[in-house]
């Protein structure tokens, strides 16, 4: 019920917009609801943040599983929605299918326990990486590279993403903290993405 009335009140908050501001809010808000979802399951289940299976952990338990399917449904739902609403800047079409793709891995992380479908939740995870990744060095191209705000979160995003692949394998560390700070990096980029391309016209041609 809580997750239903933040779900109710973000559209809310996005429905008096022009469809770009409405696509920035969309994933405004899938941001914040994940954070706070997120930030729900390690209260219920502290010991996460020094077992190293990271976010994917918080999957498991019946106790975490309604925050944490809340918590990626919402960001996936957010972000579907987001994509139909990018139609009126360069690279819109790039920038919709690849929310799409995202909104999907999102889900098929949530269906796909580590315990019982490794291997795809493996898959779902290192795609939905490399395509968040994707997306930043697209940033720095797009926007010239000038912004040194963009430049900074992609750095982050990349020592972020060396030191998950480092806590992977091992049996405790800072997995979860080091996967909180790469999607944490992406999603203030992907805002300033989002806000640098649809403050510019969209080129003829």
């Amino acid at each position: 019920m809580r997750g239903r009335g933040l779900l109710a009140v973000g559209q809310i908050w996005v429905k008096e917009r022009s469809d770009a501001e409405r696509s920035i809010a969309y994933v405004a808000y899938g941001l914040t609801l994940t954070a706070v979802m997120v930030a729900v399951c390690i209260l219920i289940r502290p010991q996460s943040l020094r077992v190293d299976y990271g976010l994917s952990y918080l999957g498991v338990f019946t106790d975490t599983i309604v925050p944490y399917a809340v918590a990626l449904l919402g960001a996936a739902y957010c972000m579907w929605r987001a994509s139909a609403l990018v139609t009126d800047c360069d690279h819109s079409s790039i920038l919709g299918w690849s929310m799409k793709i995202m909104a999907f891995q999102l889900v098929g992380l949530l269906l796909t326990p580590y315990t019982r479908f490794d291997a795809a939740h493996v898959f779902f995870g290192s795609t939905l990486f490399l395509v968040e990744l994707g997306l930043a060095f697209l940033a720095i191209k797009w926007l010239g590279g000038s912004d040194r705000q963009i430049a900074l979160l992609t750095g982050i995003m990349v020592l972020s993403g060396i030191a998950c692949a480092y806590y992977l394998p091992l049996s405790r560390g800072f997995e979860l903290q080091t996967q909180v700070v790469f999607q944490l990096a992406f999603s203030v980029l992907f805002i300033k993405l989002l806000r640098g391309l649809q403050l510019q016209p969209a080129k003829a041609g």
